[in-house]
Protein backbone atom coordinates (compact mmCIF):
# COMPACT_ATOMS: atom_id res chain seq x y z
CA UNK A 1 0.00 0.00 0.00
CA UNK A 2 1.34 3.41 -0.92
CA UNK A 3 0.96 6.06 1.73
CA UNK A 4 -0.21 9.58 1.17
CA UNK A 5 2.87 11.76 1.13
CA UNK A 6 2.29 14.89 3.18
CA UNK A 7 5.51 16.87 3.02
CA UNK A 8 4.29 20.16 4.46
CA UNK A 9 5.06 20.76 8.14
CA UNK A 10 1.54 22.18 8.40
CA UNK A 11 0.16 18.64 8.25
CA UNK A 12 -1.47 17.53 11.47
CA UNK A 13 -3.25 14.24 10.75
CA UNK A 14 -0.82 11.30 11.03
CA UNK A 15 -0.84 8.74 8.24
CA UNK A 16 -2.53 5.43 8.87
CA UNK A 17 -1.03 2.28 7.42
CA UNK A 18 -4.00 0.16 8.38
CA UNK A 19 -6.83 0.52 5.87
CA UNK A 20 -9.39 -0.78 8.36
CA UNK A 21 -8.52 2.05 10.75
CA UNK A 22 -9.04 4.52 7.93
CA UNK A 23 -12.44 3.08 7.14
CA UNK A 24 -13.49 3.56 10.76
CA UNK A 25 -12.25 7.13 10.69
CA UNK A 26 -15.02 9.35 12.11
CA UNK A 27 -15.35 13.10 11.83
CA UNK A 28 -15.82 14.80 15.17
CA UNK A 29 -17.66 18.10 15.10
CA UNK A 30 -18.44 20.52 17.91
CA UNK A 31 -21.96 21.48 18.89
CA UNK A 32 -23.64 23.01 21.91
CA UNK A 33 -27.23 23.88 22.73
CA UNK A 34 -26.56 27.43 23.84
CA UNK A 35 -30.22 28.12 24.66
CA UNK A 36 -30.36 25.41 27.30
CA UNK A 37 -26.77 25.81 28.53
CA UNK A 38 -26.47 29.59 28.80
CA UNK A 39 -28.08 31.64 31.54
CA UNK A 40 -26.45 34.88 30.32
CA UNK A 41 -24.86 35.36 26.90
CA UNK A 42 -21.85 37.68 27.09
CA UNK A 43 -20.90 37.63 23.42
CA UNK A 44 -21.65 35.69 20.24
CA UNK A 45 -19.57 35.91 17.08
CA UNK A 46 -18.55 34.06 13.93
CA UNK A 47 -15.14 32.64 13.07
CA UNK A 48 -16.11 32.10 9.43
CA UNK A 49 -16.89 28.91 7.48
CA UNK A 50 -20.04 28.41 9.52
CA UNK A 51 -18.17 28.24 12.85
CA UNK A 52 -19.81 30.23 15.65
CA UNK A 53 -18.75 30.98 19.21
CA UNK A 54 -20.87 31.87 22.22
CA UNK A 55 -19.27 33.15 25.43
CA UNK A 56 -21.73 32.87 28.28
CA UNK A 57 -22.37 32.16 31.93
CA UNK A 58 -24.09 28.81 32.41
CA UNK A 59 -26.72 27.88 34.97
CA UNK A 60 -24.03 26.90 37.48
CA UNK A 61 -22.27 30.27 37.22
CA UNK A 62 -19.42 28.86 35.10
CA UNK A 63 -18.00 30.97 32.27
CA UNK A 64 -18.25 28.97 29.04
CA UNK A 65 -16.76 29.18 25.55
CA UNK A 66 -19.07 27.18 23.31
CA UNK A 67 -18.19 26.31 19.72
CA UNK A 68 -20.72 25.30 17.10
CA UNK A 69 -19.30 23.93 13.87
CA UNK A 70 -21.34 23.16 10.73
CA UNK A 71 -23.50 20.14 11.68
CA UNK A 72 -22.94 16.89 9.82
CA UNK A 73 -25.59 14.31 9.03
CA UNK A 74 -24.64 10.64 9.14
CA UNK A 75 -24.56 10.55 5.32
CA UNK A 76 -22.23 13.55 5.23
CA UNK A 77 -19.92 11.94 7.77
CA UNK A 78 -19.93 8.77 5.69
CA UNK A 79 -19.13 10.81 2.56
CA UNK A 80 -16.13 12.45 4.22
CA UNK A 81 -14.84 9.14 5.58
CA UNK A 82 -15.17 7.49 2.17
CA UNK A 83 -13.31 10.29 0.40
CA UNK A 84 -10.51 10.44 2.98
CA UNK A 85 -10.14 6.68 2.98
CA UNK A 86 -9.75 6.72 -0.80
CA UNK A 87 -7.26 9.59 -0.79
CA UNK A 88 -5.16 8.24 2.08
CA UNK A 89 -4.75 4.85 0.40
CA UNK A 90 -4.16 6.11 -3.14
CA UNK A 91 -0.97 7.17 -4.89
CA UNK A 92 -1.86 10.87 -4.72
CA UNK A 93 0.85 13.21 -3.47
CA UNK A 94 -0.34 16.20 -1.48
CA UNK A 95 1.93 19.05 -0.47
CA UNK A 96 -0.55 21.88 0.14
CA UNK A 97 -4.25 22.70 0.44
CA UNK A 98 -4.68 23.16 -3.32
CA UNK A 99 -3.38 19.63 -3.86
CA UNK A 100 -5.76 18.35 -1.21
CA UNK A 101 -8.72 20.07 -2.85
CA UNK A 102 -7.79 18.63 -6.26
CA UNK A 103 -7.40 15.17 -4.73
CA UNK A 104 -10.81 15.48 -3.09
CA UNK A 105 -12.47 16.22 -6.42
CA UNK A 106 -10.56 13.41 -8.17
CA UNK A 107 -11.54 10.94 -5.46
CA UNK A 108 -15.20 11.91 -5.84
CA UNK A 109 -14.91 11.50 -9.61
CA UNK A 110 -13.23 8.09 -9.35
CA UNK A 111 -15.86 6.91 -6.89
CA UNK A 112 -18.75 8.30 -8.93
CA UNK A 113 -19.99 10.59 -6.15
CA UNK A 114 -19.14 13.99 -7.65
CA UNK A 115 -22.67 15.35 -7.32
CA UNK A 116 -22.91 14.30 -3.68
CA UNK A 117 -19.69 16.19 -2.98
CA UNK A 118 -20.72 19.28 -4.96
CA UNK A 119 -23.97 19.53 -2.99
CA UNK A 120 -22.14 19.88 0.34
CA UNK A 121 -18.66 20.87 -0.79
CA UNK A 122 -18.13 23.86 1.54
CA UNK A 123 -19.02 21.80 4.58
CA UNK A 124 -16.93 18.80 3.50
CA UNK A 125 -13.95 21.00 2.64
CA UNK A 126 -14.06 22.67 6.06
CA UNK A 127 -13.68 19.34 7.86
CA UNK A 128 -11.18 17.84 5.43
CA UNK A 129 -8.94 20.91 5.66
CA UNK A 130 -9.43 21.14 9.44
CA UNK A 131 -8.36 17.55 10.02
CA UNK A 132 -5.54 17.48 7.45
CA UNK A 133 -3.88 20.89 7.53
CA UNK A 134 -5.57 22.42 10.57
CA UNK A 135 -5.65 21.43 14.23
CA UNK A 136 -8.62 19.08 14.29
CA UNK A 137 -11.21 19.86 16.97
CA UNK A 138 -8.84 22.49 18.37
CA UNK A 139 -8.85 24.40 15.08
CA UNK A 140 -11.59 26.93 16.04
CA UNK A 141 -9.46 27.95 19.04
CA UNK A 142 -6.53 28.64 16.72
CA UNK A 143 -8.80 30.64 14.41
CA UNK A 144 -10.00 32.92 17.21
CA UNK A 145 -7.53 35.82 17.50
CA UNK A 146 -8.89 36.69 20.96
CA UNK A 147 -7.81 33.35 22.45
CA UNK A 148 -4.48 33.68 24.27
CA UNK A 149 -4.12 30.27 25.92
CA UNK A 150 -5.47 26.81 25.13
CA UNK A 151 -5.15 24.46 28.11
CA UNK A 152 -5.86 20.86 29.00
CA UNK A 153 -5.06 19.83 32.58
CA UNK A 154 -6.38 16.25 32.40
CA UNK A 155 -7.76 14.12 29.59
CA UNK A 156 -11.10 13.70 31.39
CA UNK A 157 -11.74 17.44 31.77
CA UNK A 158 -12.79 19.95 29.09
CA UNK A 159 -10.28 22.12 27.28
CA UNK A 160 -10.18 25.62 28.78
CA UNK A 161 -9.13 28.90 27.18
CA UNK A 162 -8.00 32.35 28.24
CA UNK A 163 -9.91 34.97 26.27
CA UNK A 164 -8.43 38.42 25.79
CA UNK A 165 -11.85 40.08 26.13
CA UNK A 166 -12.90 38.16 29.24
CA UNK A 167 -9.88 38.17 31.53
CA UNK A 168 -12.15 38.64 34.55
CA UNK A 169 -13.08 34.97 34.32
CA UNK A 170 -9.46 33.74 34.31
CA UNK A 171 -10.40 30.85 32.00
CA UNK A 172 -13.45 29.79 30.02
CA UNK A 173 -14.60 26.17 29.87
CA UNK A 174 -15.11 24.94 26.30
CA UNK A 175 -17.31 22.17 24.94
CA UNK A 176 -14.22 20.35 23.64
CA UNK A 177 -13.76 17.05 25.46
CA UNK A 178 -11.78 13.93 24.68
CA UNK A 179 -13.10 10.41 25.04
CA UNK A 180 -9.88 8.77 26.22
CA UNK A 181 -6.29 9.28 27.27
CA UNK A 182 -5.19 7.78 23.95
CA UNK A 183 -7.13 10.41 22.00
CA UNK A 184 -5.29 13.18 23.83
CA UNK A 185 -1.94 11.48 23.26
CA UNK A 186 -2.71 11.35 19.54
CA UNK A 187 -3.50 15.08 19.53
CA UNK A 188 -0.25 15.85 21.37
CA UNK A 189 1.78 13.69 18.99
CA UNK A 190 0.24 15.55 16.04
CA UNK A 191 1.02 18.90 17.65
CA UNK A 192 4.59 17.71 18.20
CA UNK A 193 4.79 16.75 14.53
CA UNK A 194 3.90 20.32 13.62
CA UNK A 195 6.82 21.61 15.68
CA UNK A 196 9.30 19.26 14.04
CA UNK A 197 10.08 17.74 17.43
CA UNK A 198 9.30 14.34 18.91
CA UNK A 199 7.49 13.39 22.09
CA UNK A 200 7.42 9.77 23.26
CA UNK A 201 7.35 7.57 26.35
CA UNK A 202 11.13 7.86 26.45
CA UNK A 203 10.88 11.65 26.21
CA UNK A 204 7.40 12.46 27.57
CA UNK A 205 7.81 16.24 27.91
CA UNK A 206 7.94 18.83 25.14
CA UNK A 207 8.56 22.57 24.95
CA UNK A 208 8.56 23.86 21.39
CA UNK A 209 7.13 26.38 18.94
CA UNK A 210 4.33 25.68 16.49
CA UNK A 211 4.72 27.00 12.91
CA UNK A 212 2.71 30.12 13.79
CA UNK A 213 5.17 30.93 16.57
CA UNK A 214 2.82 29.78 19.34
CA UNK A 215 4.44 28.26 22.42
CA UNK A 216 3.58 24.61 23.05
CA UNK A 217 4.16 22.80 26.33
CA UNK A 218 2.96 19.21 26.58
CA UNK A 219 3.36 16.02 28.58
CA UNK A 220 2.35 12.46 27.70
CA UNK A 221 1.54 11.42 31.26
CA UNK A 222 3.51 9.45 33.81
CA UNK A 223 6.11 9.87 35.15
CA UNK A 224 5.98 13.64 34.50
CA UNK A 225 2.21 14.13 34.92
CA UNK A 226 -0.86 12.18 36.00
CA UNK A 227 -2.41 12.55 32.54
CA UNK A 228 -1.47 13.81 29.08
CA UNK A 229 -1.61 17.60 29.23
CA UNK A 230 -0.92 20.55 26.97
CA UNK A 231 -0.79 24.32 27.08
CA UNK A 232 -0.62 26.44 23.93
CA UNK A 233 0.27 30.10 24.34
CA UNK A 234 -0.87 32.09 21.33
CA UNK A 235 0.57 35.38 20.16
CA UNK A 236 -0.96 37.88 17.74
CA UNK A 237 0.14 37.32 14.16
CA UNK A 238 0.37 41.09 13.78
CA UNK A 239 1.86 42.65 16.94
CA UNK A 240 -0.42 44.76 19.11
CA UNK A 241 0.76 48.33 18.63
CA UNK A 242 1.29 51.11 21.15
CA UNK A 243 -1.71 53.12 19.90
CA UNK A 244 -3.99 50.16 20.59
CA UNK A 245 -2.53 49.70 24.09
CA UNK A 246 -3.05 53.39 24.78
CA UNK A 247 -6.64 53.26 23.55
CA UNK A 248 -7.28 50.24 25.79
CA UNK A 249 -5.72 52.16 28.72
CA UNK A 250 -3.00 49.54 29.20
CA UNK A 251 -0.35 52.26 29.16
CA UNK A 252 -0.49 56.00 29.74
CA UNK A 253 0.78 58.17 26.85
CA UNK A 254 3.32 59.83 29.14
CA UNK A 255 4.96 56.45 29.86
CA UNK A 256 5.03 55.55 26.17
CA UNK A 257 6.62 58.91 25.33
CA UNK A 258 9.25 58.45 28.06
CA UNK A 259 10.23 55.01 26.75
CA UNK A 260 10.34 56.43 23.24
CA UNK A 261 13.00 58.87 24.45
CA UNK A 262 14.76 56.09 26.38
CA UNK A 263 14.91 54.05 23.16
CA UNK A 264 16.33 57.01 21.23
CA UNK A 265 18.92 57.59 23.96
CA UNK A 266 19.93 53.90 23.86
CA UNK A 267 19.31 53.29 27.54
CA UNK A 268 18.27 50.03 29.23
CA UNK A 269 14.76 49.35 30.50
CA UNK A 270 12.88 46.27 31.62
CA UNK A 271 9.21 45.26 31.64
CA UNK A 272 8.39 43.33 34.81
CA UNK A 273 5.31 41.45 35.93
CA UNK A 274 3.82 38.05 36.57
CA UNK A 275 2.96 35.29 34.12
CA UNK A 276 0.28 36.15 31.57
CA UNK A 277 0.28 39.87 32.32
CA UNK A 278 1.32 40.93 28.81
CA UNK A 279 5.00 41.74 29.37
CA UNK A 280 6.11 40.64 25.92
CA UNK A 281 3.16 42.32 24.21
CA UNK A 282 4.03 45.60 25.92
CA UNK A 283 7.75 45.29 25.17
CA UNK A 284 6.98 44.61 21.51
CA UNK A 285 4.83 47.73 21.29
CA UNK A 286 7.47 49.88 23.02
CA UNK A 287 10.18 48.69 20.63
CA UNK A 288 8.12 50.03 17.75
CA UNK A 289 8.82 53.49 19.20
CA UNK A 290 12.24 53.65 17.58
CA UNK A 291 13.91 54.65 14.34
CA UNK A 292 12.61 52.20 11.68
CA UNK A 293 16.12 52.00 10.19
CA UNK A 294 17.79 51.00 13.45
CA UNK A 295 19.21 47.51 13.83
CA UNK A 296 17.23 45.71 16.51
CA UNK A 297 18.46 42.22 17.41
CA UNK A 298 16.18 40.00 19.51
CA UNK A 299 17.33 36.85 21.30
CA UNK A 300 14.48 34.57 22.36
CA UNK A 301 13.44 30.92 22.47
CA UNK A 302 10.39 31.35 20.21
CA UNK A 303 9.43 34.27 17.94
CA UNK A 304 7.31 36.28 20.38
CA UNK A 305 8.90 39.70 19.79
CA UNK A 306 8.59 40.70 16.14
CA UNK A 307 8.62 43.91 14.12
CA UNK A 308 7.27 43.06 10.65
CA UNK A 309 8.49 45.31 7.87
CA UNK A 310 11.61 46.51 9.68
CA UNK A 311 14.54 45.96 7.27
CA UNK A 312 17.15 45.62 10.05
CA UNK A 313 15.19 43.53 12.53
CA UNK A 314 17.06 40.31 13.35
CA UNK A 315 15.84 37.34 15.39
CA UNK A 316 18.21 34.84 17.00
CA UNK A 317 16.85 31.74 18.73
CA UNK A 318 18.14 29.68 21.63
CA UNK A 319 16.14 27.27 23.74
CA UNK A 320 18.42 26.77 26.72
CA UNK A 321 20.03 29.46 28.84
CA UNK A 322 23.42 28.41 27.47
CA UNK A 323 22.20 28.69 23.88
CA UNK A 324 20.65 32.09 24.55
CA UNK A 325 23.91 33.31 26.07
CA UNK A 326 25.78 32.28 22.93
CA UNK A 327 23.16 33.98 20.75
CA UNK A 328 23.51 37.14 22.83
CA UNK A 329 27.27 37.13 22.29
CA UNK A 330 26.63 36.74 18.57
CA UNK A 331 24.05 39.53 18.70
CA UNK A 332 26.60 41.95 20.15
CA UNK A 333 28.85 41.29 17.16
CA UNK A 334 26.05 42.59 14.95
CA UNK A 335 26.53 45.99 16.65
CA UNK A 336 22.81 46.47 17.35
CA UNK A 337 21.22 49.80 18.10
CA UNK A 338 18.99 47.90 20.53
CA UNK A 339 19.64 44.41 21.90
CA UNK A 340 16.54 42.68 23.21
CA UNK A 341 16.43 39.52 25.31
CA UNK A 342 12.86 38.24 25.19
CA UNK A 343 12.95 37.00 28.77
CA UNK A 344 15.92 37.00 31.12
CA UNK A 345 16.35 33.70 32.96
CA UNK A 346 20.08 33.10 33.30
CA UNK A 347 23.53 33.79 31.86
CA UNK A 348 22.14 35.72 28.89
CA UNK A 349 21.80 38.71 31.21
CA UNK A 350 25.60 39.10 31.02
CA UNK A 351 25.18 40.08 27.38
CA UNK A 352 22.80 42.83 28.45
CA UNK A 353 25.49 44.15 30.77
CA UNK A 354 27.94 44.17 27.87
CA UNK A 355 25.35 45.94 25.71
CA UNK A 356 24.91 48.61 28.37
CA UNK A 357 28.69 49.00 28.66
CA UNK A 358 29.14 49.24 24.89
CA UNK A 359 26.54 51.97 24.45
CA UNK A 360 23.90 49.83 22.73
CA UNK A 361 20.31 50.29 23.73
CA UNK A 362 18.79 47.26 25.41
CA UNK A 363 15.51 45.95 26.76
CA UNK A 364 14.06 42.81 28.26
CA UNK A 365 11.27 41.31 30.35
CA UNK A 366 11.61 39.81 33.82
CA UNK A 367 9.35 37.83 36.15
CA UNK A 368 9.17 40.23 39.09
CA UNK A 369 6.59 42.51 40.67
CA UNK A 370 8.79 45.03 42.49
CA UNK A 371 12.24 46.58 42.07
CA UNK A 372 13.49 44.57 45.05
CA UNK A 373 12.35 41.29 43.42
CA UNK A 374 14.06 42.37 40.21
CA UNK A 375 17.30 43.18 42.03
CA UNK A 376 17.21 39.94 44.00
CA UNK A 377 16.78 37.88 40.83
CA UNK A 378 19.58 39.76 39.06
CA UNK A 379 21.85 39.39 42.11
CA UNK A 380 21.37 35.61 42.00
CA UNK A 381 22.48 35.48 38.36
CA UNK A 382 25.34 37.98 38.13
CA UNK A 383 28.64 38.47 39.94
CA UNK A 384 28.58 41.49 42.24
CA UNK A 385 30.43 43.86 39.89
CA UNK A 386 28.17 43.08 36.93
CA UNK A 387 25.08 43.23 39.14
CA UNK A 388 26.00 46.73 40.30
CA UNK A 389 26.74 47.84 36.74
CA UNK A 390 23.39 46.61 35.42
CA UNK A 391 21.19 47.91 38.22
CA UNK A 392 22.85 51.32 38.19
CA UNK A 393 22.31 51.52 34.43
CA UNK A 394 18.69 50.35 34.41
CA UNK A 395 16.81 53.47 33.39
CA UNK A 396 13.30 52.35 34.29
CA UNK A 397 11.28 49.31 35.30
CA UNK A 398 7.75 49.16 33.89
CA UNK A 399 5.42 47.00 35.98
CA UNK A 400 2.45 45.53 34.10
CA UNK A 401 -0.21 43.51 35.90
CA UNK A 402 -3.77 42.27 35.76
CA UNK A 403 -6.02 44.57 37.77
CA UNK A 404 -9.70 44.43 38.59
CA UNK A 405 -11.67 47.39 37.30
CA UNK A 406 -15.28 47.08 38.39
CA UNK A 407 -16.35 43.60 37.35
CA UNK A 408 -13.66 43.31 34.68
CA UNK A 409 -10.00 42.28 34.87
CA UNK A 410 -7.71 44.21 32.55
CA UNK A 411 -4.00 44.60 31.94
CA UNK A 412 -2.45 47.85 33.13
CA UNK A 413 0.94 49.41 33.60
CA UNK A 414 0.45 49.88 37.32
CA UNK A 415 3.80 51.47 38.18
CA UNK A 416 7.03 52.79 36.70
CA UNK A 417 10.25 52.94 38.72
CA UNK A 418 13.54 54.63 38.01
CA UNK A 419 16.94 53.98 39.52
CA UNK A 420 18.55 56.85 41.40
CA UNK A 421 21.74 57.04 43.42
CA UNK A 422 19.84 56.27 46.63
CA UNK A 423 17.76 53.41 45.22
CA UNK A 424 14.50 52.98 43.33
CA UNK A 425 11.89 55.72 43.12
CA UNK A 426 8.31 55.37 41.91
CA UNK A 427 7.68 57.93 39.16
CA UNK A 428 4.23 56.68 38.17
CA UNK A 429 1.47 54.78 39.89
CA UNK A 430 -1.81 54.20 38.11
CA UNK A 431 -4.70 56.36 39.34
CA UNK A 432 -2.46 57.94 41.99
CA UNK A 433 0.31 60.12 40.60
CA UNK A 434 2.45 60.81 37.55
CA UNK A 435 5.82 62.50 38.07
CA UNK A 436 7.33 61.41 34.76
CA UNK A 437 7.80 65.02 33.66
CA UNK A 438 10.16 65.54 36.59
CA UNK A 439 11.97 62.20 36.55
CA UNK A 440 15.73 61.73 36.26
CA UNK A 441 15.37 59.23 33.40
CA UNK A 442 13.78 61.89 31.23
CA UNK A 443 16.61 64.30 32.02
CA UNK A 444 19.29 61.67 31.32
CA UNK A 445 17.69 60.70 28.02
CA UNK A 446 17.39 64.35 27.01
CA UNK A 447 21.03 64.96 27.94
CA UNK A 448 22.19 62.07 25.76
CA UNK A 449 20.07 63.37 22.89
CA UNK A 450 21.13 66.99 23.52
CA UNK A 451 17.57 68.11 24.02
CA UNK A 452 17.46 71.42 25.88
CA UNK A 453 13.86 71.25 27.11
CA UNK A 454 13.03 67.65 28.13
CA UNK A 455 9.46 68.38 29.23
CA UNK A 456 8.58 70.16 25.98
CA UNK A 457 10.00 67.24 24.00
CA UNK A 458 8.04 64.78 26.13
CA UNK A 459 4.84 66.75 25.56
CA UNK A 460 5.55 66.89 21.81
CA UNK A 461 5.84 63.12 21.67
CA UNK A 462 2.76 62.60 23.84
CA UNK A 463 0.79 64.77 21.42
CA UNK A 464 2.22 62.86 18.45
CA UNK A 465 1.25 59.51 19.98
CA UNK A 466 -2.26 60.70 20.82
CA UNK A 467 -2.84 61.54 17.16
CA UNK A 468 -1.91 58.06 15.89
CA UNK A 469 -4.84 55.78 15.12
CA UNK A 470 -4.52 52.14 16.26
CA UNK A 471 -3.00 49.63 13.86
CA UNK A 472 0.53 48.26 13.52
CA UNK A 473 1.05 49.53 9.96
CA UNK A 474 -0.37 52.92 10.90
CA UNK A 475 2.10 53.28 13.78
CA UNK A 476 4.94 52.23 11.46
CA UNK A 477 3.91 54.88 8.96
CA UNK A 478 3.97 57.56 11.65
CA UNK A 479 7.36 56.37 12.90
CA UNK A 480 8.79 56.68 9.39
CA UNK A 481 7.28 60.14 9.12
CA UNK A 482 8.69 61.21 12.50
CA UNK A 483 12.22 60.10 11.63
CA UNK A 484 12.00 61.17 7.99
CA UNK A 485 12.83 57.73 6.58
Amino acid sequence: MRLLKLISRRQIAPLRKNRRVLQKRSVKFLSADTQSLCLEVLKSYSLGDGVNVTVCIDKHGVARYLVNEPPLSSSEQSLISTLLDYIYTSSMTIENEDDLKDSLMKAASDLGIEQELVNVFDKVWYYVRRDSFGYGVLDPLFRDSDIEDIELSHWSTPVTVVHRRFLAYESLVTNIRFSSEEEVKAIIERLALRTGRAISLANPELHAALPEGYRLAATLGEPVSSSPTFDIRKFPRVPIDIATLMREHVIDPSIAALIWLVNDAKMFYCVIGGSGTGKTTLLNALLQLSNPLWKIVVVQDIPEVKLPGRPRFIQLFGESTQEQFRRCVTALRYRPDILVVGEVRGREIRALVRAVASGSGSASTFHASTPSEYEMAVRNILPRDLYIMLTLNTAVLIHVARVRIGSAVERRVVAVYERRSNGWTTIYRVNEFDSIRNCESLKRAASRLRIEDPVSELERRIDYLNRIAPGYENVERHMRKFYGV
